[in-house]
């Protein structure tokens, strides 16, 4: 395992991250029973979902991602209701985790949905939960489609070497860790240099703190919001759109002006499993004007990317590549959540996805939406998920009830909403 992706595992229990990717599809024409054999008969093919974490004796090296056998059913099928009772539920999983000793995903199925989105009949609503440490939102996507296509390429699972090979390789790379992590050091000094360039953009200002920077505490509340592609294109792409939106309705709901977003930027993948960089995008609410607020966030989005894909920055990432595993664990067990910063990279989180074409079906079952709900963290009360697929586009709202409270939320949703309507 990646020394990041361990030290996302590592830090789960306090911070749950776990990714939901949700799919809504007409009813199927076929008993439910049947599409769930189908989706098992799908998994048994995928070889990278046959895996469970397994670590090395006494933690001297970082964990392994292996092969597993049977074991529990990772499918969940909840009781049927309406959307608004799949959300309630889903408030509630978002708190969760897997177990990735066990499994790094869960699928929950809800059947029979009444009043969801973009259609008139029952729905099946498919929800992939997927922990952090084993894929990113760009990854679990993938292999969310894959699942549900039905068209993956059967592949093998990997398989980890037995505990005494995993003790042999660790007393192997520990002698090798220090120089290296020296040498990561240098080479993190050059980037730093490469990038104070004056051709380098720089990264956005850090934002003061509003009231949703806070901690978030156990609880969790979730929305969408489900539109139009067209809505939001009509001021650039779908994630300009989004982000001039969340702008307008984020800073009516507070009463600020000066606010930033924490956006993920895909970066070329590496050999962790999460590739992607956080920046800061100034949403320029004091420009009333949502298409002239669009372009001076799309530059800002522009900037932020070519930042975020230099390849220093590559460089300054990979300076934990070489850390002994004992030391990164050390460290990350003794970090203090509790310390609040003066300033925040953005005010919130939105995290947009593109999930293809709307062309994926469960027993007959057209797809109608997607969604995914961005986990909270220590300073971070309230995200945003913006999903699309095919000609839909929905935006999430992830939040606490300690936070914002239900009638907050539905103001909120409602701002959201007027905010579309507006572009």
């Amino acid at each position: 395992m990646h020394p990041s992706d361990a030290r996302r595992e590592w830090l789960g229990d306090r911070i749950p991250g776990d990714l939901f990717a949700l799919y809504c599809f007409d009813a199927p024409a076929v008993p439910v029973a049947e599409v769930l054999a189908e989706l098992r008969s799908r998994v048994a093919a995928m070889g990278e979902l046959q895996v469970r974490m397994v670590e090395v004796p006494a933690g001297l090296d970082y964990p392994y991602w292996t092969a597993c056998g049977p074991g529990p059913d990772r499918f969940v099928v909840h009781e049927s209701g309406s959307y608004g009772q799949v959300l309630d539920t889903l408030s509630g999983l978002v708190a969760t985790r897997v177990d990735v000793t066990v499994s790094p995903w869960r699928l929950h199925i809800f059947q029979q949905v009444a009043d969801a989105p973009r259609g008139n009949g029952p729905a099946l609503v498919v929800v992939l939960q997927m922990s952090h440490a084993f894929a990113d939102g760009v990854r679990t996507s993938a292999l969310a489609r894959d699942l549900l296509s039905g068209i993956a390429t059967p592949t093998t699972p990997p398989r980890a070497p037995s505990p005494a090979g995993m003790l042999a390789r660790a007393l192997l790379r520990l002698p090798l860790s220090i120089p290296q992590v020296i040498a990561d050091g240098r080479r993190a000094v050059e980037a730093q240099r490469q990038l104070a360039e004056p051709s380098v953009p720089q990264p956005a200002p850090g934002r003061p703190l509003v009231a949703v920077n806070t901690a978030p505490g156990p609880r969790r509340a979730v929305r969408t919001v489900v539109v139009d592609t067209a809505d939001l294109r009509r001021v650039g792409t779908v994630t300009v759109g989004a982000l001039t939106v969340i702008g307008a309705a984020l800073s009516d709901f507070l009463g600020v002006d000066e606010l930033s977003a924490e956006v993920p930027v895909a970066v070329p993948t590496a050999t962790s499993r999460n590739s992607y960089r956080n920046v800061g995008v100034d949403l320029h609410c004091t420009i009333r004007d949502p298409h002239e607020r669009a372009v001076a966030i799309a530059a800002d989005l522009a900037s932020q990317r070519i930042r975020a894909r230099h390849p220093a920055m590559a460089v300054r990432a990979r300076t934990d590549d070489h850390v002994p595993a004992p030391l990164l664990r050390f460290g990350t067990d003794r970090l203090d959540l509790s310390v609040v910063p003066p300033t925040v990279t953005g005010n919130t989180v939105v995290s947009s996805v593109d999930r293809g074409r709307a062309d994926l079906e469960l027993g007959g079952g057209r797809v109608r939406f997607t969604s995914g709900f961005p986990g909270l963290s220590p300073v971070q009360a309230l995200t945003h998920g913006v999903h699309g697929i095919g000609e839909a586009v929905t935006l999430s709202v992830t939040t606490s009830p300690e936070v914002v409270d239900a009638a907050g939320l539905a103001r909120y949703v409602a701002l959201l909403r007027e905010a579309v309507a507006a572009l």
